[in-house]
């Protein structure tokens, strides 16, 4: 009669053992199961990326800095600098060299390419900064202050709004389409009102004495050069104090 007892208990307990280390070792060898997941870059991912609020941050006084938020949303990324939006639509964007180009567009002036760089933080993985060149070789440093609030996400639906309004009074300046006057005077209130009660004193002063074209002319192009809301204000400011000194003309708006 053959011996039906069952194998000592030690005996399976080694076999056990032994298929669970096959199985094991079949598992760590098989190259499918040990890939890890890796997410491949894309434009979309880049764009993704520059979403936050950055600034210029420049000390020279309270409002020296220059705000952009970058906001990514499935129709595009949105750029709104200092409250005024940068009417402009990705054209390309280069993930070997870490560049975005965004052309953009104005219905008053030309259009021009703004290139925004990632610049990698040596000191910090992963990290980086900003650097934004203008289509005339203006450049600006950024750097990071933090991801958007729902506040800003509603600031930047303003700016969106307030670009697709129609022309009004607010925008009846004479600064170049697509420069920063330009931008704070149609996007602000209260450049909006400096500008329209100095160019209503720029008229007084051409009418009235021989020189004034020229004083008009050398005012304007200070107010072009200006690049930061503080600058620009700075100058309204400085114009209105010489004006009151060496002509009479009536005061339209309080610059200080």
């Amino acid at each position: 009669m053959k011996d039906r007892r069952a194998p000592p208990m030690g005996a399976m307990l080694l076999m056990a053992a032994l298929l669970l280390a096959a199985c094991r070792q079949d598992a760590d060898t098989d190259p499918v199961a040990a890939a890890p997941e890796v997410e491949q870059p894309s434009a979309e991912r880049f764009q993704q990326s520059l979403e936050g609020l950055w600034s210029t941050e420049e000390n020279e006084g309270d409002d020296a800095e220059t705000l952009y938020v970058f906001e990514w949303q499935a129709a595009g990324l949105r750029v709104v600098r200092d409250g005024a939006l940068l009417d402009g639509k990705v054209e390309d964007v280069d993930l070997d060299n870490g560049t975005l180009a965004l052309h953009v567009t104005s219905d008053t002036g030309p259009s021009e390419t703004v290139t925004v760089r990632k610049v990698p933080d040596p000191q910090t993985p992963d990290a980086f900064s900003l650097r934004i060149t203008w289509g005339g070789g203006q450049t600006e440093a950024l750097g990071f202050v933090r991801r958007l609030t729902a506040r800003d996400r509603e600031g930047v639906a303003e700016a969106v709004r307030t670009a697709s309004r129609p022309d009004d009074a607010a925008c009846d300046t004479d600064a170049p389409a697509g420069s920063v006057r330009a931008a704070l005077v149609c996007g602000h209130e209260e450049f909006g009102a400096l500008d329209a009660g100095m160019r209503a004193q720029f008229k007084e002063l051409a009418d009235r004495y021989p020189d004034g074209d020229r004083t008009v002319a050398a005012a304007t192009r200070q107010l072009d050069a200006c690049d930061t809301p503080a600058c620009l204000r700075a100058a309204y400011a400085q114009w209105q104090a010489y004006f009151d000194e060496n002509y009479d003309l009536g005061d339209v708006v309080d610059y200080q």
